[in-house]
């Protein structure tokens, strides 16, 4: 029987399929538990050659033979798809709920309720379709995405321990359960109390550059995604991912031509119209639209091909923090910069150039009061800008 070269071996963690070439092979193979029942598989896993000799194309193939054989046999019990909300959250929060419940003397003998509250209502959305075995991406969601949403809506620091504490307890007792092997790791009290920082655009232009020396498809459009992050003020995430081509517009305005894009389903409102600054439309859209040629009005703008978009998300936010990193720009005095300092970058941007709190928080579909106490707080050039305006002095950042 033909041996599996090991130095080839891929596994795609969400559905556990296994992608390999055999030794002295040229083309990959897919394989996946599909269990007993069935007459012509006695090995209880989907075995088959990909004819293809390209890890990324075989990817793609074997998610095409998985997703046809759960569509063909929808009775397959695939026991190695992993939930997070089901597997860690619920166990966790129906445990805390019946411990305190009859503890009437106390006066936190509600918290199991409070703490499913913040689960359901806060929490839960950053750990759907995530493989919680996967610990880097999993610390990267805690203390990039989540902290960033906590410091960006303003919570304090006391608040926020409350939120990472029922992460960690939901990891301890799945670790005691034997689900998971480790606890992640939660940002400390310094990285809490410190202040999100914003990339300069010549940082970012770091990034975009060490994306084209990588030069392959998925890095060229991460570096499309950063790009659109910063020219619109946009929340990083499924925001600015679930544009389609038909939510994009050239509007010709008496003072020039403006790049409009239609934002449905926002933290806010249904409908958010975001302007993209000159900069990126005169030398970032033309390229972008131009990526997918044959792709429809209805396609996705970005990533056309990717139908999970949760997952696609955390894949971008992890190559992020990872270029970052390698760069040295992630951790700046005492905190880190995810992608979401770049929503801060964009209003330091504004502001520096003369744009009022009040319309920085229309075109960022936030309130003048995020934008002043997050967004422009402890950075140099929006407290020289205020300076400047109010003629007490005419200040300049050295280089």
């Amino acid at each position: 029987m033909p041996k599996i070269d090991k130095s080839t071996l891929k596994i795609l963690p969400r559905n556990n399929i296994q992608i390999y070439k055999l030794v002295n092979g040229k083309n990959y193979y897919c394989k996946f538990y599909v269990g007993s029942g069935f007459k012509n598989i006695k090995s209880k896993r989907f075995e088959k050659c990909l004819n293809t000799a390209n890890i990324k194309d075989a990817e793609k193939l074997s998610k095409a033979h998985w997703k046809t054989w759960i569509q063909n046999n929808p009775s397959t019990i695939n026991e190695d798809i992993k939930d997070f909300d089901l597997d860690i959250a619920q166990p966790f929060l129906e445990f805390k709920i019946k411990k305190y419940k009859h503890k009437t003397h106390l006066k936190n003998n509600e918290q199991g309720e409070r703490d499913k509250a913040k689960w359901n209502n806060y929490l839960k959305p950053f750990f759907e379709d995530v493989d919680y075995s996967d610990i880097e991406l999993i610390e990267n969601i805690i203390n990039d995405e989540l902290l960033s949403k906590l410091k960006d809506d303003n919570k304090s620091g006391n608040t926020i321990n409350k939120y990472l504490s029922i992460i960690v307890q939901m990891f301890k007792r799945a670790q005691k359960k034997g689900i998971v092997n480790y606890v992640p790791d939660i940002p400390t009290q310094q990285v809490i109390d410190t202040p999100r920082l914003p990339y300069e655009n010549q940082e970012l232009n770091l990034i975009n550059v060490r994306c084209r020396e990588i030069n392959d498809d998925y890095h060229i459009q991460a570096k499309d995604y950063f790009n659109l992050l910063r020219c619109a003020g946009f929340r990083p995430g499924l925001e600015p991912l679930n544009l389609k081509r038909k939510d994009c517009r050239i509007v010709k305005e008496v003072n020039g031509t403006e790049l409009v894009f239609d934002v449905w389903g926002t933290k806010t409102e249904p409908l958010h119209r975001p302007i993209a600054n000159k900069w990126f439309l005169e030398h970032v859209w033309t390229e972008i639209w131009n990526r997918n040629p044959n792709t429809k009005e209805n396609d996705y703008l970005l990533f056309p091909t990717y139908r999970d978009r949760t997952k696609l998300k955390n894949k971008l936010h992890k190559t992020f923090v990872q270029i970052s990193k390698k760069l040295n720009l992630f951790h700046v005095n005492g905190g880190t910069r995810p992608p979401y300092s770049i929503r801060h970058t964009y209003a330091t941007d504004q502001y520096s150039n003369g744009t009022s709190i009040e319309d920085i928080a229309k075109l960022m579909n936030t309130s003048p009061r995020m934008v002043r106490d997050v967004y422009l707080a402890h950075t140099d050039v929006a407290v020289i800008a205020l300076a400047n305006r109010r003629g007490k002095s005419r200040l300049k950042i050295i280089k």
